[in-house]
């Protein structure tokens, strides 16, 4: 026997048609462009609070950084638990779990007085909470391209512009705290050496590459002048940065300037993608 299908309720097959096709365009409540900046905000926040602790393990601890640490802390665990409740494919719910479990401890340390001993162990666990933090935001980012790939109109380089330019706020933070360390550390020296180097190299290819990027607003191209204008005193003294020849107090402020700088353009990358 053959289903008649009516008008009223072939309206409502089209009507949620439509709403699951919108629904994919998603990830769980949040749209793609706003989960990739959330969760590549992770990554950032994963080294700004190791900075900090470094820091105060340091005798450094005034009231900016003891501030930096417990809204990053709090942030952080926040924004893991808006990613994990929207969280669709299993390959981002397998990575969450990840975070989650090296976050577990990398937060029982943070929440103790800073040592030097504890600040070490923040310096051999960062690296694997940012590794797993990033590879959630490429699983979001793998989400999209497959769910938006039948609709028109979409911009998946636009998705990627999101995650690269989010990124180099975690750059920021990664290079300030491996300047630090190179002085509070002198037997690893070498080893921290050479990931600020790597950090050092990407941050500054990625300026220009986001200096060309066809998604350019004026205000974004402005944003992007000031952060060179910051960057040019450590890109044409290069050996003297690796070497943690630098103020301290000026590599952190600069840093941190540079950190709101990219935040800023993230933001408007993503109203970009509104507008589209």
């Amino acid at each position: 026997m053959k289903t008649k299908i009516t008008r009223p309720n072939l309206i409502l097959l089209l009507l949620f048609s439509t709403l699951s096709f919108a629904q994919s365009q998603k990830y769980g409540d949040i749209d793609y462009n706003k989960a990739i900046n959330i969760s590549g905000k992770q990554r950032m926040l994963s080294q700004k609070m190791s900075k900090a602790y470094l820091l105060m393990s340091q005798g450094i601890e005034n009231d900016k950084i003891k501030k930096e640490l417990n809204s990053s802390k709090f942030i952080f665990e926040k924004q893991l638990e808006i990613l994990k409740e929207n969280a669709g494919s299993s390959s981002t719910k397998l990575y969450l779990k990840e975070v989650y479990k090296i976050w577990g401890e990398f937060k029982a340390i943070i929440s103790k007085d800073a040592t030097e001993n504890l600040a070490l162990k923040i310096m051999e666990l960062n690296t694997d909470l940012l590794k797993n933090c990033h590879q959630v935001v490429l699983s979001i980012e793998r989400s999209s391209n497959y769910n938006n790939k039948f609709f028109e109109n979409n911009d998946q380089e636009l998705i990627n512009t999101i995650n690269v330019s989010g990124k180099q706020r975690m750059l920021s933070q990664r290079m300030c705290l491996y300047f630090a360390a190179i002085n509070a550390y002198p037997k690893n020296k070498s080893a921290y050496k050479t990931i600020l180097k790597g950090v050092f190299d990407e941050f500054s290819s990625v300026i220009g590459d986001l200096l060309i990027s066809s998604f350019n607003t004026t205000e974004i191209e402005e944003e992007i002048g000031v952060i060179m204008a910051l960057w040019e005193q450590y890109q044409s003294n290069k050996g003297a940065f690796l070497d943690a020849d630098f103020k301290l107090i000026d590599v952190y402020n600069v840093t941190n300037d540079m950190t709101t700088s990219f935040n800023k353009i993230t933001g408007l990358y993503e109203l970009v993608s509104k507008k589209k």
